[in-house]
This record gives structure tokens, sequence and C-alpha cells, in this order.
């Protein structure tokens, strides 16, 4: 289904257009198990889900993080921000603002 979507995002011209995030997607194409691709949907009022994950389980919540916070992504470039391509989608997450460093928190609460 992710490949997929990424597919869907550079092949198909409304998708493009409309630049979704992947919680998004489901509102305008729907997932066809039998040809194991996204077709545009045809009725309008639908409510879409994503499953849950545990900050303990790694790189899939960094990955889940940066899919709920990036437009349109096509594939890896989850990994590239501002030139720089990260080895993991936990330092693609950092680098993109959505995480913070330890220290970051602490000098705050120093702060405080």
């Amino acid at each position: 289904m992710l490949i997929e979507f990424f597919t869907t995002n550079v092949v198909d011209s409304k998708a493009k257009r409309l630049n979704l995030l992947y919680k998004q997607f489901p509102m305008y194409y729907v997932w066809d198990s039998h040809i194991r691709t996204w077709t545009r949907r045809k009725k309008v009022k639908v409510i879409g889900r994503l499953c849950t994950v545990n900050p303990t389980e790694g790189e899939c919540y960094y990955l889940r993080l940066l899919l709920n916070n990036v437009h349109a992504p096509t594939s890896y470039d989850l990994l590239l921000f501002d030139g720089v391509q990260s080895e993991t989608f936990q330092k693609a997450a950092y680098l993109t603002g959505l995480l913070q460093q330890d220290g970051d928190i602490d000098k705050t609460m120093e702060e405080a």
C-alpha cells in the first residue's frame, strides 16, 4: 500500500494537485486489494484510519510521523530535508523539526 501511495503521487495528476498527507489519502482514493493499487474514490464521505504505532517501535514510528506531516512524498524523499539525505527516518524527523533532542527539553526546564 505504501509503495503504491508513493507511485500514485508520481503518476496521478490529481494526487499531485491535491498534495495530500498519507492520512488524507483515503478521503480521495480507495485501496483495491485485487489489483493492489489506489483508485480514485467515487463516493465523497468516508472515514480513513491509520494503525497506531508505539514510539518503542523505532523506525516504524518515525516513518509514520513523517507520513503524517510530509505532503505528497514520492518515495525515500521522506529522508531528504533541505538537501540533506538522512540515513534513518528518526534523523529525518529530527531535521524536519518533528522531534526535539533531550538537551532542548533540559535547557527549557532550566530556564523555567
